[in-house]
């Protein structure tokens, strides 16, 4: 370590105005760079961080090493004998952002050490001026647009939400965080960064400050309290080194308390908003101050409690339940029984009332306040017959559309048997198929969480805005590879809005048993939803915020990608205990347990077998698949359509989806053994497009993953706009098919049935609601459809035939489009295609030019599957073209949808809205105005003053 006029910088603490005239402060800066060095840091010109005449220490870190340097001086050039020792960093890197002409500041922040997990940063032997508290900045800049980077201090959190490069401005919370009166734990400061599964935090420079004598803390809890609350608000402190405390309201009231020790409380009750001022005086003289605000909320109407002491009741028991409400500020309350009146009297807001449904039954309390306020609350008491079914939902995770040995292929009305089919061993799906009905233009979303959502709560995912997978930690934007010129718009990366009445919550108010076993992956784990049970799961097993396993083996997997609750299955020494607990099968003993006691409990259940399979890793075979058979095939060896060669990851996928199939198996032989299999409707399907280990190879103008192979003959996988990214395999059947059963008398699924319409795993929430003879709740607005006639055999009956895709992120897959199909016709929008000059590259490296590219393609599915001809420029299609579009548009305009965002030199500029296509000569309508003449704006909507480009009788004659 160097001393270079008393400057010294790698890592850089220091807090500014929280010390004493006399505090000690220690700077240490971070210097990888080749640039940005100790001799350039001396020749700069001063900055606001790095001023003149101060003394920095300079440590160069190494990567998955211990680093250290001793003697570090003060910025007055005091030698102490602190040290600090970057432990094990796992990256260390040079932003480049420091040159010639730029001032100190940027030097610091150019060079930086990366920690998470176990690897950390510790500072010792501080002199005694810190030998209690110290104040702590920590500087961080990784050099992205997208990092949020936590740092933990001797027990004390701060974050740094890192969303552009140094610009020459610090910013609490941006590039740097402040930690005032960090405990220091005999002469030691410990900082760590993210967790062991998260991106690090970057450690630009670090600041010590010996803080003066002053508050620590001063909080108030609650700092909102109701208007009328008996308990008020408790107020509480924490100083150092303080003589006189004295506690006053910000307009003078004195308030007489105690403190002892430093330390004091006291309980207030305001009937008003006050804001409270805390003052202390050091026993040096200093003084300081520190305010709290105690609101008070006024007391709106609510309904505190509408709720019933029993969720179902047996038809013909007898039974009776008891609804009790509580509300304040009601004028008047009214109660329905599935929207008829039923009479009631209450007293003071609050009351009960005795009933005995014959039915189903939709009770809603209705609130009505002095100023004509409303207020409601539902709840359901099911009646539950004996031809009540059970739903086995089986989602496969990332299960491509031809990944079984069932084709769902069809030509000319014929089944296709692909090479991928023959690939593919999954007898059990054959069996489902061959008793129920087969859809073989399903659709889910282009990935996980967003799929996952829309079968929970009924919505598109432009309308639910969960676009993209959720982080496993914390909600962050989650776009792979920022592009240079659009990055995605603030998405919901929460994931599952709490407004949302998920599935299981409806059934589970009607009496169902829920029941989750498996992958989760609804929310970043800081976020209510991230725990299943929250969303009205009764039990759940394995489902976290992670969207794959950290092993398919045991343990299953650590920190935030381990698969928890399976400790039974921890063994794996023999060939038996290697079959029975590799994590699809102890996933699929466990859901057989939860059955189990849902039938001895003679409840209906809801069992959502969600597997981790067959998602990555594939590294892992099951070996409850036919693994010899795999391992076998002659490495090179072509099987597929465009010259795909076997490799040993494309063996252990197919015996990952060999395992889930045996699951599906073992589950119905199961449900037939309890005696419910012919009560029981099975639904299997994926989550999103297929994402096997089959690549083709690409070429500069085509990326490998828009290429016709892994899901042949689609074209595209997870994430892409093309059907391989969305099309996924679905079948629907009884577990056992008894023509005698009251159910399947109801509904006689047809067998051995393939059906061609559209449909989506959104319709699942409305249909399965309709089957159970339960209400779509008044407050959940839903974009799918009652698709339950098709398991009637209702011929005439048709979906409504449109679907529409929405994926404003930047992804290896794909990246910013929208896609609408109607019929056969599909339409695809790419946002970044409409900027000219303009270069996508995969996270592969492998590239295309979309300079002068027309961003509207347009394909016919029913003689192109594999989206091969695009016939947008083909002026026999152009009226077609611009009808789809403003349908599109339209689709996306009623859902709220997001839009991605423009960027310039790394800053949002505006908004990438769709646009028409640009062809001006075409009239859909055939009314001799152009549609970009009806259409004005080209935004796909008839706005005030425009006519309606598809009807000809909208007309607004031109005027001069």
């Amino acid at each position: 370590m160097k001393f270079l006029r008393g400057i010294s910088a790698t890592l850089l603490l220091f807090l500014a105005g929280t010390g004493s005239l006399n505090a000690e402060e220690i700077g240490i800066g971070v210097l990888n760079g080749t640039v940005a060095t100790e001799a350039a840091f001396l020749n700069a010109q001063p900055g606001t961080l790095a001023q003149e005449g101060e003394t920095w220490n300079f440590i160069t870190p190494t990567t998955a090493a211990k680093t250290s340097a001793t003697g570090l001086k003060t910025v007055r050039g005091t030698a102490t004998q602190a040290s600090i020792s970057f432990n094990n960093p796992g990256y260390c890197f040079s932003n480049g952002t420091f040159a010639a002409d730029k001032n100190r500041d940027y030097l610091l922040m150019d060079s930086w050490a990366g920690i998470r997990g176990m690897e950390n940063v510790v500072i010792s032997q501080l002199p005694d001026s810190m030998a209690e508290y110290c104040h702590v900045e920590i500087y961080g800049d990784c050099n992205t647009t997208n990092r949020d980077m936590l740092y933990t201090v001797n027990g004390m959190v701060k974050t740094i939400q890192d969303r552009e490069n140094f610009s020459g401005t610090f910013n609490e919370g941006a590039n740097k965080v402040t930690l005032r009166y960090v405990p220091v734990v005999n002469g030691v400061i410990t900082i760590t960064g993210n967790g062991a599964d998260s991106t690090r935090s970057a450690i630009n420079a670090v600041r010590l400050i010996s803080p003066a004598p002053g508050i620590i803390s001063f909080t108030a809890t609650p700092p909102e309290i109701m208007e009328g609350s008996a308990a008020g608000a408790e107020l509480s402190w924490k100083t150092w080194k303080c003589g006189e405390v004295t506690l006053s309201t910000k307009d003078g009231e004195n308030i007489p308390v105690t403190t002892e020790n430093g330390t004091g409380a006291i309980t207030v009750n305001p009937e008003q908003t006050t804001t409270y001022v805390l003052n202390a005086r050091g026993e040096d003289g200093t003084e300081s101050a520190a305010e709290v605000m105690v609101t008070i909320k006024k007391q709106e109407p609510e309904i505190l409690i509408f709720e019933s002491d029993k969720k179902r009741i047996v038809p013909g028991a007898d039974e009776e339940a008891t609804l009790t409400w509580s509300t304040v500020k009601a004028q008047n309350l009214e109660l329905t029984a599935n929207g008829k009146n039923i009479a009631i009297t209450s007293e003071n807001g609050a009351g009960t009332l005795r009933v005995k449904p014959t039915e189903t039954t939709l009770y809603t309390l209705t609130l009505t306040a002095a100023d004509g306020t409303q207020k409601s609350k539902s709840l359901i008491i099911s009646v539950l017959s004996e031809n009540t079914p059970n739903v086995l939902l089986f989602l496969v995770d990332d299960m491509g559309w031809q990944d079984t040995s069932v084709p769902f292929y069809y030509q000319n009305g014929q089944p296709v048997k692909t090479a991928l089919n023959n690939f593919y061993k999954t007898p059990s799906m054959e069996r489902l198929a061959a008793q129920g009905l087969k859809f073989t233009n399903a659709y889910s979303c282009p990935v996980c969480s967003p799929g996952r959502t829309s079968l929970m709560t009924g919505k598109n995912a432009a309308r639910h805005r969960v676009t993209n997978w959720t982080s496993p930690n914390s909600p962050v934007l989650n776009d792979s590879n920022p592009h240079v010129l659009m990055q995605a718009p603030q998405w919901n990366m929460g994931g599952m809005s709490q407004q949302e009445i998920p599935l299981p919550r409806v059934l589970q108010e009607a009496g169902y048993r829920t029941i989750m076993v498996g992958k989760a992956h609804f929310a970043p784990a800081t976020e209510r939803y991230a725990n299943p049970i929250n969303l009205g799961f009764d039990v759940n097993i394995g489902g976290s915020s992670a969207g794959q396993p950290g092993s398919y083996t045991p343990q299953f997997g650590s920190g935030v990608y381990h698969v928890a609750g399976l400790e039974e299955y921890y063994k794996y020494t023999t060939t038996e205990e290697r079959k029975r607990n590799f994590l699809t099968n102890a996933l699929t003993q466990e859901m057989k347990k939860q059955i189990k006691a849902a039938v001895d409990e003679q409840k209906p259940f809801f069992a959502y077998m969600a597997h981790y399979a067959v998602h990555q890793r594939h590294d892992q075979p099951d070996p409850n698949g036919d693994t010899e058979y795999y391992q076998a095939l002659q490495p090179g060896r072509t099987d597929f359509e465009g010259n795909v060669n076997i490799n040993q990851n494309i063996g252990n996928f197919a015996t990952l989806i060999q395992g889930m199939d045996r699951s599906l198996g073992d589950l119905m032989d199961y449900l037939q053994e309890l005696g419910v299999a012919d009560k029981t409707l099975v639904i299997f399907m994926s989550d999103n497009g297929g994402d096997s280990p089959i690549q083709q190879g690409s070429s500069r103008n085509m990326p490998m993953v828009e290429k016709v192979s892994a899901i042949a003959p689609l074209r595209g996988r997870k994430g892409n706009r093309y059907e391989g990214g969305t099309r996924i395999p679905m079948i629907v059947g009884w577990a056992k098919v008894n023509a005698s059963a009251p159910i399947q008398q109801e509904y006689p699924i047809p067998q051995n049935v393939a059906n061609h319409d559209i449909v989506a795993i959104w319709d699942i929430y409305p249909t399965l609601l309709s089957m159970l003879k339960l209400q779509v709740p008044v407050d959940q607005q839903v974009d799918g459809e009652d698709i339950s006639p098709y398991f009637k055999g209702e011929a005439s009956f048709h979906r409504t035939q449109k679907i529409y895709h929405h994926y404003p992120h930047y992804h290896g897959y794909g990246h910013f489009y929208s896609t609408y199909r109607e019929g056969d016709w599909k339409v695809i929008y790419d946002y970044l295609d409409q900027y000219p000059n303009t270069d996508i590259w995969t996270t592969y490296n492998e590239g295309y030019k979309t300079a002068g590219r027309f961003p509207w393609k347009l394909f016919n599915l029913k003689d192109d599957i594999s989206e091969s001809k695009d016939q947008a420029r083909d002026p026999a299609q152009q009226e077609r073209l611009m009808r789809m579009a403003r349908a599109l548009m339209r689709e996306l305009h009623g859902a709220d949808a997001q839009y991605p965002l423009l960027k310039r030199n790394g800053k949002i500029i505006g908004t990438a809205y769709i646009r028409m296509p640009d062809l001006p000569d075409v009239d859909s309508d055939g009314d001799g105005v152009p549609d970009l003449i009806e259409d004005a704006n080209g935004n796909g909507l008839i706005d005030p003053g425009e006519t309606d480009p598809d009807d000809p009788s909208s007309v607004v004659p031109i005027q001069e």
